[in-house]
């Protein structure tokens, strides 16, 4: 009987305190259920809540995905914000603060939630003019993908606008508004004459497929101009002529070749070499890279296994790779160019010395990065160096052509990049052992 008395003593102070604190202060006011700016769910919740939110929201960043790119704003700086006289119709006074589902209302009265969102179409229309502007460049530019290896030239009557659909009117505003991460994906509509763009489509392809230098294992291979045609399609879709680079074309020419020019330790990795051809030519309709050499990339194998000593190198110039080891394991492959003029000449070698810059016995040839190994036709020194370069009277200077790596190229030496040879210059020591193979 005495805990009945106590407990009731202490639910009707609780009761007591509730009811005095809550009629002792303002009412508050609360949004009714089932309300939503956006995403962002008011129900429930306190006005001043609400505000805090919605305007988190607005001054939150909103990242327009198009294209490649990515631009980033805000709501509030692109004329999007809330009205506060719509929000408060979608409220209620509440006398009862703690615990606010004393609040809660259940009323039908019709809202118009997309009413919240006010929307400055001056300042609106003002940045999406500008952000379609700042595009305009890819309706005169051959555009490119890597995932399915496409392009589309456009004529010179191509232009370029903005699918400005989300931005239409307030309901699709509205759905846009949330608390998390704002995310929205604009498009880019191309249009053009099919017919002009039909002529320039070929153009473009008559001027992409002049002769590639591929290379395979020390194999220098040009792909003659009708067999790269033979790699491209092209199909009308959405009423744009698109140009396809075909990924069994290029599969059925490399298979053709490689009874011709595989090796035991020269094969191809095949997904990885028909990607490097396709990637070539999708450069070439963009003006980019239009002379590179494609070295396909192979599944060579080093003749030993690190175990020869601490710290060596081998050149196996069937390959153009040189394999530097250490402490056990292979550490590094380059591409290298081995002689041509003269042949590099096989056998057991070690760095003699280390020379930032040499010059050549013939023609005068700048070559930095000098590592000397041994001797050619028995009185020549030849080593490792950089891709060399040559300076005329005129203070002119040429360099050797970069294409040259991953094929024979030199009087004798092995021939690296400019970085990888600074690479090996600074790794050797004087005396660490070098093997050239056949």
């Amino acid at each position: 009987m005495k805990i009945r008395i106590t407990f009731f003593i202490i639910i009707s102070i609780i009761f007591s305190y509730w009811l005095i604190y809550n009629l002792s202060n303002k009412p508050i006011t609360v949004f009714k259920n089932n309300i939503k700016a956006g995403k962002i769910d008011l129900s429930g919740k306190t006005l001043n809540t609400g505000l805090e939110m919605l305007n988190s929201s607005i001054n939150s960043p909103v990242y327009l995905n198009l294209e490649s790119q990515s631009r980033t704003v805000t709501l509030k700086d692109i004329g999007i914000s809330y009205e506060e006289n719509e929000l408060l119709k979608a409220t209620k006074p509440c006398r009862f603060r703690k615990p606010l589902f004393f609040c809660q209302n259940t009323s039908n009265e019709p809202i118009r939630q997309e009413e919240f969102i006010v929307v400055d179409n001056t300042l609106l229309s003002s940045y999406l003019d500008k952000l379609e502007k700042e595009f305009e460049f890819i309706a005169k530019n051959t555009s490119i993908s890597f995932q399915d290896y496409s392009f589309i030239a456009p004529s010179n009557s191509a232009t370029i606008s903005l699918d400005k659909e989300v931005f239409i009117n307030k309901e699709s505003l509205s759905r846009i508004i949330d608390t998390k991460d704002i995310k929205i994906k604009l498009n880019l509509i191309t249009k053009d004459d099919i017919n002009k763009q039909e002529t320039a489509t070929d153009n473009l392809i008559e001027k992409v497929t002049n002769p590639l230098l591929i290379k395979y294992g020390r194999n220098p291979i040009y792909i003659p101009k009708n067999t790269l045609k033979s790699f491209i399609t092209t199909k009308e879709e959405n009423n744009l002529i698109k140009g396809y680079i075909l990924e069994e074309k290029v599969k059925e020419y490399l298979d053709s070749i490689k009874e011709k020019y595989a090796k035991e330790d020269v094969q191809i990795f095949e997904k990885e070499s028909i990607r490097a051809v396709q990637t070539a030519l999708l450069f070439r309709t963009t003006d980019y890279k239009v002379n590179n050499a494609v070295i396909l990339p192979i599944e060579g194998r080093s003749k030993t296994n690190g175990e020869l000593h601490d710290a060596y190198l081998e050149v196996i110039k069937s390959q153009q790779r040189l394999y530097k080891f250490e402490n056990g394991e292979l550490v590094k492959t380059y591409i290298i160019s081995t002689g041509l003029t003269w042949e590099t000449p096989p056998g057991e070698y070690e760095v003699l010395g280390k020379q930032k810059m040499t010059i050549s016995y013939f023609g005068n040839w700048y070559m930095p990065n000098y590592l000397p190994i041994g001797l050619i036709n028995g009185q020549y020194r030849f080593g490792f160096h950089a891709i060399p370069y040559h300076m005329d009277a005129y203070g002119n200077i040429y360099s050797r052509d970069e294409n040259t790596m991953g094929s024979p190229a030199t009087g004798g030496c092995i021939q690296l990049t400019y970085d990888d040879s600074l690479e090996l210059f600074e790794w050797a020591q004087v005396g660490t052992p070098v093997y050239i193979y056949e």
